[in-house]
């Protein structure tokens, strides 16, 4: 009887311990963009006016994956050769709290959840595209001076991973998305 006893609890132990594990979402499944540049950038005015502008989050599921909902972002920055550009610590983490609907289309879709299995005319496609309602801040000052310092380099960019959990509550963090920096935005 302990026997069982130990191996009914050791089963339901390593489930929770596997349900517990966090996997890597890639962009083939979830979908990534920036609105409305879909860079990371700046503008300088005349008077030597730094504007860094906000960005909205676009996100779509690709064909078939569960719908998803973001809830962390971490973004690095890099120079032309993929070295860390790190000014006092640029790099960010900020929280999201969006819904991204499944990969899968149907006749009346609904407005916040989109489309499930089983709905009217339901078929695996690319999700509903979701756009974060309030735009982020992505790009630190100090990192738009050192752009122009360097002479206003092409090849720097960020990269920038989401963390959240899929509708079936497993956990994940996609891998890196690569985000141009510009000037002029």
């Amino acid at each position: 009887m302990n026997r069982v006893l130990t191996l009914v609890v050791g089963a339901f132990v390593a489930t929770v311990v596997l349900a517990a594990c966090t996997t890597e979402v890639t962009s083939d499944r979830l979908q990534f963009a920036l609105s409305d540049s879909g860079t990371n950038g700046y503008e300088v005015d005349e008077t030597g006016q730094l504007t860094v502008q906000g960005r909205n989050l676009r996100f779509r599921n690709g064909a078939g994956a569960y719908g998803v909902t973001i809830s962390e972002y971490r973004i690095a920055y890099f120079d032309q050769v993929g070295n860390p550009i790190d000014l006092d610590g640029s790099s960010q983490v900020g929280s999201v709290n969006l819904y991204v609907p499944p990969g899968i289309q149907c006749d009346e879709p609904d407005l916040v959840y989109g489309c499930q299995l089983g709905d009217a005319g339901w078929r695996f496609a690319p999700g509903a595209e979701v756009v974060s309602p309030q735009s982020y801040q992505l790009m630190p000052a100090g990192l738009a001076f050192a752009h122009i310092d360097a002479g206003y380099p092409v090849g720097w960019y960020a990269e920038i991973e989401f963390d959240g959990f899929d509708t079936l509550g497993q956990g994940f963090t996609t891998t890196p998305y690569l985000v141009s920096i510009t000037a002029p935005d």
